[in-house]
């Protein structure tokens, strides 16, 4: 596996914790120095966000996203997927994030769990290369596909035990 952080003390956590065949590197926003099609996916939790900060004077949000967004492009793929879970402050920010993946080449979208939750709500940015692909459906809202199936088993278990007799006490 292949880690990076946003944060330096972060990175040393991962040092420390280091497994043999493991590689960690550098801000995620300086673009990722790997060799065309080297991964096969990539998954990411509450570090997207991060590089929409303005640390230093230096850090432009959109060039950072940019840098990342192109440079994992170039190392996945053809056919494959990334998906980061992140944590939005603005609507804006979400625009942002979406545009320079977009303009980097990817396809694919935001999807939100549990819309209408206030603690359970989670945005997923579902990126694909290769042509655009169908996203997973979202949990926690209507079309969802597990109640629908937990909500037929209910239906079935009512009309099993219709036909029985109630057992008296």
């Amino acid at each position: 596996w292949v880690g990076m952080d946003i944060a330096p003390a972060m990175l040393q956590v991962a040092l420390e914790r280091e497994t043999e065949g493991s590689l960690i590197l550098g801000d995620m926003g300086d673009g990722l120095p790997f060799r065309a099609g080297a991964f096969d996916g990539a998954i990411s939790i509450s570090a997207l966000q991060w590089l929409c900060n303005q640390d230093k004077s230096y850090h432009k949000p959109a060039k950072r996203l940019y840098a990342f967004f192109s440079s994992l492009y170039a190392c996945l793929s053809r056919g494959s997927r990334a998906v980061f879970q992140f944590y939005p402050e603005t609507p804006a920010q979400i625009e942002l994030i979406t545009k320079q993946s977009m303009r980097a080449g990817f396809t694919g979208g935001v999807l939100i769990d549990y819309p209408n939750s206030t603690k359970a709500k989670k945005f997923f940015l579902v990126l694909m290369t290769g042509g655009a692909a169908p996203l997973p459906a979202a949990l926690g809202t209507a079309q969802d596909s597990e109640s629908a199936r937990f909500e037929q088993k209910r239906e079935r278990i009512k009309q099993i035990r219709a036909g029985k007799n109630i057992k008296k006490s």
